[in-house]
């Protein structure tokens, strides 16, 4: 009895997929739909990563306001730079204390508003060290807007500017210049919710008592200096390209330019322009020498001519005219 055929060895059948018509369906449905988004690139966000020199700035800044807060104060104070941070207007506004003295300034000529926010307890501290106190903060939260204390901090925002300009000097010439005081941290224009603004955040260490101070500068206000932010303070040695050299100067022996010389010129009124006709003559007198122009810079003097039955130009020297 002849034996059966042994059956043909099926392939194993291909593993199902994870994700089912209809979900494939919906994905390509909603490709289509919000594949092409448009992006403004004008919209991009400064970071502390994108700007090097603002780490320099910081903590140059830290140890000019030390030793000006200390005289100040008559007595030791430390400053510290603690970061550089990029938070968005909604959330920093939620986090300001209230109440609390915020300080908003100009860095002239930058464009728009800064703000400067110093903790209401060290605030106090250093004014109750300012009248000669142990620098103990006052228990009672209101007194951070009273007057003294609103005219204790223009002080320090005078103390300060000139050290805050000195350390910015490596970037860019700013001042500055006290525009308001808010006590009211919730009534401050910091930008749009979404609007971003880069913190410089400084520990201040007076007596037993340390608190922030906080510059909170938006993104708008540093654009037109992103650039120079963006280095890191130590210019690039110049590159010698070796290889360019001869064949820039092999290109620019075979570069042909167009030349010209005007041989003579005459000026008339436009009156007379006007009542010209053909046949009039407009008389001329041809100078002595004439200019050889490449384009409209003067290269050579010459002298018209007949060369070889051709119109010529004889360079003599001297010079361009």
């Amino acid at each position: 009895m002849a034996s059966e055929p042994a059956a043909a060895e099926q392939e194993p059948a291909p593993e199902s997929s994870d994700i089912s018509e209809e979900e494939v369906s919906a994905l390509l449905e909603k490709g289509a739909a919000d594949g092409v988004r448009p992006y403004d690139f004008a919209s991009q966000r400064i970071n502390r990563t994108q700007m090097p020199m603002l780490q320099i700035i910081g903590k140059s800044f830290a140890e000019r306001a030390k030793v000006a807060l200390s005289g100040l104060l008559s007595r030791d104070a430390t400053v510290e730079f603690t970061s550089v941070d990029s938070a968005k207007a909604a959330d920093l506004q939620a986090g300001l204390p209230t109440p609390g003295a915020v300080a908003v300034v100009r860095l002239k000529p930058l464009p728009g508003l800064a703000f400067v926010m110093v903790e209401p307890k060290l605030l106090l501290a250093l004014l109750d060290g300012f009248f000669g106190g142990t620098g103990r903060a006052a228990t009672e939260p209101q007194a951070a807007v009273a007057p003294a204390a609103l005219r204790f901090l223009s002080l320090m925002l005078r103390t300060l500017g000139p050290e805050l300009t000195a350390a910015w000097a490596p970037v860019t010439p700013i001042e500055l210049e006290p525009v308001k005081q808010e006590v009211n941290p919730r009534l401050l224009q910091l930008g749009g919710p979404n609007d971003s603004l880069t913190v410089m955040r400084f520990t201040v260490e007076f007596a037993a008592h340390s608190g922030p101070i906080d510059l909170l500068i938006p993104d708008a206000v540093l654009a037109p200096i992103r650039e120079a932010l963006a280095t890191d303070g130590a210019k690039a040695p110049a590159r010698k390209q070796d290889p360019w050299g001869p064949a820039l100067g092999v290109g620019l022996q075979d570069a042909e330019l167009e030349l010209r010389a005007v041989l003579a010129q005459a000026k008339i009124s436009l009156g007379e322009l006007v009542r010209l006709t053909p046949g009039d003559i407009i008389p001329i007198e041809p100078p002595q020498d004439v200019v050889l122009l490449a384009g409209d810079v003067a290269l050579h003097r010459g002298r018209f001519g007949v060369s070889q039955g051709h119109n010529a130009l004889k360079i003599i020297p001297g010079g361009p005219a």
